[in-house]
């Protein structure tokens, strides 16, 4: 006869009270200190600059700088200085703390007009924001160069997600797995190739893992400087001086990775260096920049603890239900002490869940309005998916395995509910998925513009028409967008040259559309700045086409006009 089975016995009715107790009162503390806590953004903003926005200057300054709201670093090549002609202009950038500063090399020899100043720096939660500063000195740039283009790699950023969906799949698995053998088989008696089987998948999962978290740090510098795939290969992208956080998340994952492996033998102590390893994804991200850090943190690696749980343990039934269905005492025993297990785990899911979407999103206007809140509200939809199928399992499936009588039976009973935990283990994949993607987007909402804390991309544009026979007008407008802007008209001959007019000219301007929503804002008072050049300051009340009538009295039966049509961004 075989030896009879030992199994250490399970939480008591008593114990299972407690320890709800228990779990009950952590989160009505977390939730209490949390809602002491105004929630933040996990995206820098800019404050303030000096000089301001669009500012005419007498002389150029020795340095400009930008404010934020909090910490920001920069990366390499993150600030460029180009003159009217779209040339660069030599400086140095530092940033410290909120700060950023710009030294122009040689400012005494900047000649006047218009400069701009592109800049990209990386927030506290690792990911880029850019936007670009609109200065003149002595007076604007009749026609100014935009910067090149900063616009941020799709492929970069895909390339980005996969890995971190890699490095979450993988990372959660191995310590899934090692806690599945430490507390869900604990002392129980299971067949040896079921043993082997969880550890192979260990290994494998492990060195995935190592190699996701190698290649995430330069794909994460790559990312921050808004670069395409091969900027990962370059030493800038693999420096720690621009991913510094982003290694050190990398080291605690692969030393928590080595010692689980090397304590395959003795599971508990594995199990206590998967809680080493499980730290590394929230040392970086949108938890290390929302206050307060240490508890939002803390609240990220319970999530991810429990998250390993639930995996490890579905994947580590799916290993071994067909090597234990026979065991039918042994199989029921396993899979009751999972599912009370896995019930734990997705209350923790749910509320640390709640409490890290609420302070990072800050707002409904953020959930309801940011692809950041559209993936989160998918994962929930998924996660809630799974909970209807773990209670379904828990409710029908599982009486059935403990019911079942015979060979016949309880094999029929084991195949059942396998099927039904690699289904729950499927979806749990698909969640992983959109979670890889969802860390790397904004929290704030989509205002279709650079609003993840970047400032607002100064823009001029340009028309020239006709004013008579032998005189044209060149006007501008400046930034081009609702709200405060400069028009600025220039009057020349058939040469190209200024010429100055015996009066003023007369300018108003109206929006182009002609229905009860038409804006007519009237003369404008044009104020002299150069030879045959007037400016006057305008306030846009909203985008579209608007229209600039200019007219030029040139003798007592001459007064020609000319109209000009100027787009202007919503």
């Amino acid at each position: 006869m075989s030896a009879p089975l030992t199994r250490r016995p399970g939480l008591d009715r008593r114990g299972r009270r407690a320890l709800g107790r228990l779990l009950v009162a952590l989160a009505a503390a977390a939730y209490a200190v949390l809602l002491s806590i105004s929630p933040a953004q996990a995206h820098a903003t800019l404050i303030g600059t000096d000089p301001e926005e669009g500012a005419v200057l007498e002389v150029a300054p020795e340095t400009i700088t930008f404010d934020f709201d909090e910490a920001v670093s920069l990366p390499p090549g993150g600030v460029t200085v180009y003159d009217a002609k779209g040339e660069e202009v030599t400086s140095e950038a530092t940033a410290s703390g909120t700060s950023m500063e710009v030294a122009l090399a040689n400012p005494s020899s900047l000649g006047d007009g218009t400069y701009v100043v592109a800049w990209r720096a990386v927030s506290a939660d690792g990911h880029p924001i850019s936007g670009s500063l609109t200065f003149a000195v002595g007076a604007p740039s009749l026609s100014v160069a935009p910067p090149p283009s900063s616009e941020p790699s799709r492929a970069t950023a895909v390339i980005h997600g996969v890995l971190q969906f890699i490095q979450y799949a993988a990372l959660l698995l191995i310590v899934g797995l090692v806690w599945f053998r430490a507390v869900i088989i604990g002392d129980h008696r299971v067949p040896d190739r079921a043993t082997a089987r969880v550890q192979r998948l260990q290994i494998v999962a492990g060195m995935v893992a190592v190699l996701a978290l190698v290649f995430l740090a330069p794909a994460s510098g790559a990312l921050q400087s808004e670069s395409g795939p091969g900027a990962i290969l370059t030493f800038d992208a693999w420096s720690p001086a621009s991913v510094g956080k982003e290694w050190l998340s990398a080291l605690v994952g692969i030393l928590g990775i080595a010692a689980m492996l090397a304590l395959r033998p003795r599971p508990r102590l594995a199990a206590a260096a998967g809680l080493i390893a499980i730290m590394s994804p929230a040392l970086v991200g949108h938890s290390r920049a929302v206050v307060p850090a240490w508890l939002v943190t803390a609240t990220d690696i319970i999530h991810l603890i429990a998250g390993a749980l639930w995996l490890g343990g579905l994947v580590g039934l799916a290993l071994t239900l067909p090597l234990i269905t026979r065991r039918g005492t042994v199989a029921a025993e396993i899979v009751t002490r999972f599912s009370t297990l896995a019930a734990a785990s997705l209350a923790v899911l749910a509320v640390s869940g709640v409490l890290m979407g609420w302070r990072i999103l800050g707002s409904w206007e953020n959930l309801l309005n940011s692809t950041y809140g559209t993936l989160l509200m998918t994962k929930v939809a998924l996660v809630v998916a799974v909970a209807v199928m773990a209670a379904g399992n828990r409710l029908l499936v599982l009486p059935r395995v403990r019911r079942a009588v015979g060979h016949d039976d309880t094999v029929e009973a084991g195949s059942m509910l396998r099927r039904a935990v690699l289904m729950e283990a499927g979806v749990l994949v698909v969640v992983l998925g959109v979670t890889g993607f969802l860390v790397d987007q904004p929290p704030q909402a989509d205002t279709g513009s650079a609003g993840t804390g970047s400032a607002t991309v100064a823009q001029t544009s340009t028309q020239a028409a006709k004013l008579g026979d032998d005189h044209r007008v060149y006007a501008t407008l400046t930034p081009s967008g609702p709200g405060p802007n400069v028009l600025r008209l220039q009057i020349q001959d058939a040469a190209g040259e200024p010429v100055e007019a015996s009066a003023v000219p007369s300018a108003k301007l109206s929006s182009a559309n002609r229905d009860q929503n038409s804006v007519d804002l009237g003369s404008l008072a044009l104020t002299t700045v150069g030879a045959g050049t007037w400016e006057a300051d305008v306030v846009l009340p909203k985008g579209g086409t608007w229209e600039a009538t200019v007219g030029l009295r040139l003798g007592e039966f001459e007064s020609p006009l000319a109209l000009l049509e100027f787009p202007v961004r919503q």
